[in-house]
């Protein structure tokens, strides 16, 4: 209860900062100031997870929470535990809407998540698969790991949950502890394939060719209601 009080005043004061990177298709917002200690995060994707992926939703009125999103990222601001969005938007740059489009969208959500319920930081990447192999389009680790810089972040104790494959490509490149995969989205078409990559990964692993390979912890939830909030406590366990 304390440390989710902590968190609310903390949350209350801050300011909004908008940081453009140079190439206009990379944007992050950052909604509160670096953490004086290090702090595991909560990675989360926006579209299938957050809010209910309309298919390259631009309109705010159809912002719809995901089932549970409102309830996790709450429990884990109660836990002191930042949250942090990490979304692909290749709508920017296919033409489908502009960046105003996607704040306004960002906006509604924030609205209907509520005061207990608030973001750390949300980072997008604009850029569509035949964008440069350096951009921040997952599932390249850069989101995260400029969030880890930005706000002070302790990757090796953070988790990630997405409801495709490239989240968790992410998350593990970063070096997070637990990826979490969810059915909401495109989850239950991609979920064959994310079970075959963390097998994979695993089997490298217990190989001894695991080189440079970081293999988290996979949890399979159908909804973030049945996210177990154990992993917060482990979390917060390596800062101890």
């Amino acid at each position: 209860m304390g440390e989710g009080k902590k968190t609310s005043k903390r949350t209350s004061r801050l300011i909004l900062t908008m940081q453009e990177k140079k190439k206009n298709l990379e944007r992050s917002l950052l909604l509160s100031p670096p953490f004086p200690s290090q702090s595991p995060a909560l990675f989360l994707d926006r579209d299938g997870v957050v809010i209910e992926d309309c298919h390259y939703v631009c309109d705010p009125n159809k912002v719809r929470l995901c089932l549970g999103s409102r309830e996790l990222i709450e429990q884990a601001c109660r836990q002191g535990i930042p949250v942090v969005l990490v979304t692909n938007q290749s709508g920017i740059s296919r033409g489908f809407f502009q960046w105003e489009n996607f704040e306004a969208v960002n906006e509604r959500m924030q609205e209907l998540l509520g005061p207990d319920a608030p973001l750390s930081a949300i980072y997008a990447n604009g850029y569509g698969p035949s964008g440069p192999v350096n951009s921040w389009r997952k599932p390249s680790p850069k989101m995260l790991l400029e969030a880890a810089m930005a706000l002070n972040l302790d990757l090796n104790g953070s988790i990630m949950i997405g409801d495709r494959l490239s989240d968790l490509q992410a998350g593990a490149a970063a070096g997070v502890a637990t990826v979490c995969h969810v059915l909401s989205g495109h989850g239950l078409s991609a979920r064959n394939s994310v079970v075959k990559w963390h097998r994979q990964i695993a089997n490298t692993l217990s190989t001894g060719n695991s080189f440079g390979i970081h293999v988290p912890a996979l949890k399979l939830l159908d909804t973030l209601v049945s996210f177990p909030d154990q992993l917060f406590v482990n979390s917060k366990a390596t800062q101890e």
